[in-house]
């Protein structure tokens, strides 16, 4: 989504000394000084206070995605979180408060389904975000809902409303785009976590890294892994593009898929050994060392009562998103047909986390 940066002392605007942070770091964020990198542009106050307004988010179920993009967000294991409030009568730019509404206005959108305009100063004595306004185009076909079937990444007609949220309170929170990760501040409707004809929103391990950087770890531990079906596939100008996961032969040649139902399924025979790829993620506060089983299952919903395949250890810390392979052997005793291989994430529940639902997903495959 395109941002706007208004950056204010008084009357001056300087745009011309904003600085992204270096590309040794995963995320992007905005620097009031080249040299000093505690110039840092971000939240004095937290939580900011977030005003969604009477008219776009009655009652309902579109109050309820935003609330869920913004409760998302608020696990991240930094400081920073959201206060959100709603009902608020009358909504405007760079008016004081910080406010999030649906609009038509090409002026304002400037071209973007989505857009995020933050104000801040750099007084030397002050250097804050004084400001951010979220602003959604209501002409683009969201959808509050969360059934993967009716979503873009999903062969659906409909683009995530949660996802575009998160990406854009990123923003507000003080992260830029990102193009060298899969990442929420890439294409958001990609960053998605799916599982039981579910696909959800969450701010994913990079953001939560740029978060802390920004404001520092909340004292008390907030840990969160996750596993996703999707992967960073190259870079679109600031922004990451993102593919689904992949499954390969042992030797790791590609093999053979076809689209079922908008998803990739992919051919194998009972009893061959094959590579299965996903994205695992640690969003939280410490270095974790989860098990990850594998499983196949009749369905998409991958849980520990399916059949198990094996397990690997993996060390993960919160650095960046990291995209593996691992072995499992499709079992002899299945029936030609349609199933599931899955990945749970610390399937044995050894660390505690903010946020569980995120722990499992799957590939389809055609077993012959």
């Amino acid at each position: 989504m395109k941002k706007y940066l208004a950056g204010l002392i008084g009357l001056a605007v300087l745009t011309g000394i904003m600085n992204q942070a270096p590309k040794a770091s995963a995320y992007g964020y905005r620097n009031c000084n080249a040299v000093v990198t505690s110039d840092t542009i971000r939240w004095k106050s937290i939580p900011p206070r977030f005003r969604a307004s009477a008219v776009s988010f009655p009652a309902g179920v579109w109050r309820n995605a935003l609330a869920e993009s913004v409760s998302q967000w608020n696990t991240n294991p930094s400081k920073f979180y959201f206060n959100l409030t709603y009902d608020e009568p009358s909504v405007g730019r760079n008016n004081g408060e910080n406010e999030i509404w649906f609009s038509n206005d090409d002026s304002v959108l400037a071209g973007a389904p989505a857009i995020a305009y933050t104000w801040w100063s750099c007084n030397p004595f002050s250097i804050k975000i004084n400001e951010a306004d979220v602003i959604f185009d209501n002409r683009v076909p969201y959808t509050p809902y969360t059934s993967k079937s009716s979503l873009w990444g999903y062969g659906g007609s409909y683009r995530p409303f949660q996802t575009t949220a998160s990406h854009e309170l990123g923003h507000a929170a003080g992260l830029l785009h990102e193009n060298r990760f899969y990442n929420i501040m890439g294409q958001d409707w990609t960053h998605i976590h799916t599982n039981a004809g579910i696909a959800k929103t969450y701010s994913g391990e990079d953001a939560s890294n740029g978060a802390v950087f920004l404001y520092g770890l909340y004292s008390t531990p907030l840990n969160d892994l996750s596993v996703s079906h999707w992967k960073r596939a190259g870079a679109s100008g600031e922004y990451s593009t993102h593919s689904r996961t992949q499954m390969f032969t042992s030797g790791g040649a590609l093999l053979a898929s076809f689209n079922d139902a908008g998803e990739p399924r992919y051919h194998v025979n009972r009893g061959q050994t094959v590579q299965v790829e996903f994205t695992y993620e640690n969003n939280g506060a410490a270095t974790q060392n989860p098990n990850v089983g594998y499983y196949v299952s009749s369905n998409d919903n991958i849980t520990t009562l399916d059949t198990f395949l094996g397990s690997v250890g993996f060390t993960l810390g919160r650095n960046t998103p990291y995209t593996a392979r691992n072995y499992v052997t499709i079992p002899n005793t299945l029936a030609p047909g349609k199933y599931y291989v899955g990945a749970i994430v610390d399937r044995t529940n050894a660390v505690g986390e903010v946020y569980e639902d995120n722990n499992s997903t799957y590939i389809a495959i055609q077993v012959h």
